[in-house]
């Protein structure tokens, strides 16, 4: 099994960031091959739509994604995480949604895979804006094909960067995404 999560934050080692790692320990302690991209290592800019992908079954530019796409493809899970800013997900995370739109189209989709949502956010614990943008995520990797399911969480009031390593609540509820992913594929949908 393999498990790729994706960081949408621009602050190595922030909150979300933190989250997922810890989600993705929890699937590596369950036996999954596990690996974190983090998108602003990554140079690239948001899709065109030249649709060139609608012919060669993936996005064609040549930047800091290229080499994505087939790790994505490969995975059987998908954890994605961002802080919120402005009331959604943050510019890198938006730009590469964008660049995936090569796996909506019919016969390119990914049936079968599951995915989580890790959304982080210190202002404030709680906002109607974070459960849209939750749902905008799962909407999202739906739109990829039938991802089963997919699970979210949202960890507001976590304070400055690096605070979501001392917050042991939202650290366990991003460990149990990242097993309830897991189990669910151990118990046989999908093997590799």
């Amino acid at each position: 099994m393999k498990a790729i999560g994706v960081s949408g934050s621009p602050r190595k080692g922030g909150n979300s960031e933190a989250l997922l790692g810890e989600a993705l320990r929890a699937a590596r302690d369950l036996g999954a091959r596990t690996e974190m991209v983090r998108l602003a290592a990554l140079r690239y800019t948001g899709c065109t739509q030249c649709r060139a992908c609608l012919k060669a079954g993936r996005c064609t530019r040549r930047d800091g994604l290229a080499g994505l796409y087939g790790k994505l493809r490969d995975a059987d899970i998908w954890i994605f995480s961002t802080p919120i800013y402005y009331d959604g997900v943050s510019g890198q995370m938006k730009s590469f949604f964008d660049r995936l739109w090569c796996f909506t189209q019919k016969g390119n989709n990914l049936e079968g895979r599951r995915a989580g949502a890790i959304v982080a956010a210190c202002e404030a614990k709680s906002s109607p804006f974070y459960g849209k943008v939750l749902e905008s995520m799962a909407a999202y990797f739906n739109w990829f094909g039938k991802f089963d399911p997919v699970r979210t969480l949202c960890a507001g009031g976590l304070g400055p960067r690096g605070a979501a390593k001392r917050c042991p609540g939202a650290l366990a509820r991003a460990g149990e995404l990242g097993e309830f992913l897991i189990n669910g594929l151990a118990g046989g949908r999908r093997k590799r």
